[in-house]
């Protein structure tokens, strides 16, 4: 029984670790966007970080005059546009 508790906790920790930093890759994202490229806020529909390989996540941006998703990852402290080519 003692065994099973630990899995769970283990499990709804690692959970709880892998969506916060799921959370702050679209919150980096979003403000790379709006403070160093100068989106409007308004522009952005919606930023979604997406489960991958590591240690690249990509995440994965719409815009509201452009219905084609753009996919942005993080590389060394540095965001870069993986599709479509910048």
């Amino acid at each position: 029984m003692i065994v099973l508790i630990l899995v769970v906790i283990a499990s709804v920790t690692w959970y709880g670790s892998y969506k916060n930093d799921m959370k702050k890759l679209e919150e980096g994202l979003r403000t790379y966007l709006i403070v160093e490229k100068g989106v409007d806020e308004h522009d952005i529909i919606s930023i979604t970080a997406r489960r991958s390989k590591m240690p690249m996540y990509p995440v994965v941006v719409k815009f509201k005059d452009n219905p084609q998703e753009v996919v942005y990852t993080k590389r060394e402290e540095q965001w870069m546009q993986l599709w479509p080519d910048p």
